[in-house]
């Protein structure tokens, strides 16, 4: 039997997987990694430690779990944070840390020079969405008038996949729906480089990678890279996508209309469309496999962040039962909640604890709880804040609606979803039904599959899509009286940030 392995490179970790002919897994693994913060709003990773090195880890524990000879592997996919924005000279070697995707925002002024230089029109005409935090063609600006002596050494750049493509490969290419987050240089209608945008901004056009589709072949794996992963040389390589790309494919939302809702540290909504309109709030991708389709996404800040924030700092009492008596801190945190009715008696949250990407794209956007009373204690909180993220994607939703999007089916995964209060809490909120899928899920399952697509072993996706369905999935109702509840609440949530966004951006501005 022949196997297929999948990676995640993630913020905080890097997730594994090894699959039989038939898509099951046979070998699982996580490996914890660390982001760095050298200042406030600043995220970056050491991308020859955290990146290659992690993934050298994670392979080598997977190998660790099988007995069969790495010649059985027959193909690798992997996926990762994105977009994120790494220069490397030109051996390869990295200049600096990789700046990670929309939650660093360093490159606040860069994003008004490119307005001011090209006006909100011409950006829509190339990039069909705003030029935000998320996009990378800021950070390669700010790398060129922060880093001048770096920029010049500068041969070529890479974002999470396409550098451990490259590590393996030694080829040097990019997939387009990545590359389409790097504007103002990719012009979208053409899915090529624009060379006119690089003279503009003075960034070098031949620097720039091959674009390719993701479950294409980067190539296969080198002499060398054989030695230090401990996989076969001559391994094909896929080229690789997003995270949240990938994580679609473990759903098998591919549909038009379905969405896919990933409750991660930061959340993903993601609705598959024939339309390509320009869209100012959210961003807009080539689909991975299929070039008459196309992804629009929605990306928060803080969705799994705000629990993990919670429990952290006001979370002692569960944190020590979680060490003695092993019972985790957060169903301990859930339990208390459940006892709250919904809109936790009053206190509406603001989920934008470190700015916000979609669909407000403000970085300096800051968190906010509303409506604090003596009567309120730590449950009321933690219930608010579960109800903050419900408010968030259901904000993505009413986005799809005023866009004429279709919606089918909203499919629910990441870890958020083994909550089954958080998971009610936003069916109830968003007024839909939620899936979540008994097969196994995640971003590093999803690669696993698209590598199998990308090798033939799967000749369509409705082969997938017939896998998956056959596994049990979970239905969560919405309750229609909560619906009513939460529609109150939730129009003054989007009252609050309206009306105090000039105090959110004077305050920040204080930061600085």
């Amino acid at each position: 039997m022949n196997y297929i392995l999948g990676i995640d490179i993630g913020t905080q970790g890097i997730k594994g997987v090894i699959v039989n002919e038939k898509l099951e897994p046979i070998a699982r693994g996580y490996v914890e990694h660390h982001y760095l913060q050298p200042r406030p709003n600043w995220y970056e990773h050491d991308a020859e430690e955290i990146w290659w090195g992690g993934f050298k880890k994670m392979v080598q524990e997977l190998l660790r779990q099988i007995d069969f000879d790495t010649k059985n592997i027959i193909s690798v996919g992997f996926s990762g944070l994105a977009p994120c924005f790494l220069p490397v000279d030109k051996k390869g070697e990295p200049l600096r840390n990789a700046i990670l995707y929309g939650i660093d925002t360093r490159a606040k002024k860069e994003i008004q020079h490119i307005y001011q230089e090209l006006g909100e029109e011409r950006i829509f005409q190339l990039n069909k969405q705003s030029i935000t935090s998320q996009t990378v063609g800021p950070k390669m600006i700010w790398f060129k008038n922060n880093e001048p002596e770096n920029f010049k050494k500068m041969a070529k750049f890479f974002t999470t996949t396409n550098y451990i493509a490259y590590k393996l490969t030694e080829k040097y290419v990019i997939d387009h729906s990545q590359a389409s987050q790097f504007g103002p240089f990719y012009n979208f209608d053409k899915h090529s480089w624009d060379k006119e945008m690089c003279d503009l901004f003075e960034i070098p056009f031949d620097i720039f990678p091959p674009i390719k589709n993701s479950t294409e072949q980067a190539g296969t794996v080198t002499a060398q890279a054989a030695a230090e992963t401990g996989l076969k040389e001559g391994t094909p390589i896929m080229i690789g996508t997003a995270d949240g790309f990938a994580e679609v494919f473990s759903t098998g939302a591919f549909e038009k209309g379905e969405i896919t809702l990933i409750y991660g540290t930061t959340g993903l909504i993601i609705i598959n469309t024939d339309k390509c309109p320009v869209l100012k709030e959210l961003w807009i991708v080539p689909h991975p496999i299929d070039f008459t389709q196309y992804l629009a996404v929605g990306g928060t800040v803080a969705t799994g962040a705000l629990t993990k924030w919670f429990r952290d700092n006001f979370g002692e009492v569960e944190k020590v039962m979680h060490e003695r008596i092993k019972t985790n801190a957060y169903d301990l945190l859930i339990k208390q909640a459940e006892e709250v009715e919904p809109g936790s008696s009053g206190l509406v949250v603001l989920p934008y604890f470190s700015g916000e990407r979609t669909p407000i794209n403000d970085p300096l956007a800051r968190g906010m709880i509303f409506g604090l009373t003596v009567y309120h204690n730590r449950a009321h909180i933690y219930r608010s804040l579960l109800e903050a993220a419900a408010y968030s994607f259901n904000h993505h939703i009413e986005v799809f609606r005023e866009h004429q999007f279709d919606i089918s089916k909203v499919i629910a995964c990441g870890g958020g979803t083994k909550s089954r209060l958080w998971t009610q809490i936003v069916s109830d909120v968003i007024g839909y039904n939620q899936f979540v899928p008994g097969s196994p899920l995640g971003s590093e399952i999803g690669s696993a599959y698209m590598s199998a697509y990308s090798i033939g072993l799967i000749n369509s996706l409705d082969v997938l899509k017939d896998i998956i369905a056959k596994q049990d999935t979970k239905k969560i109702q919405y309750n229609k009286d909560n619906n009513m509840i939460y529609k109150k609440y939730y129009h003054i949530y989007r009252q609050l940030y309206l009306n105090n966004k000039e105090a959110m951006h004077e305050i920040s501005n204080l930061m600085e």
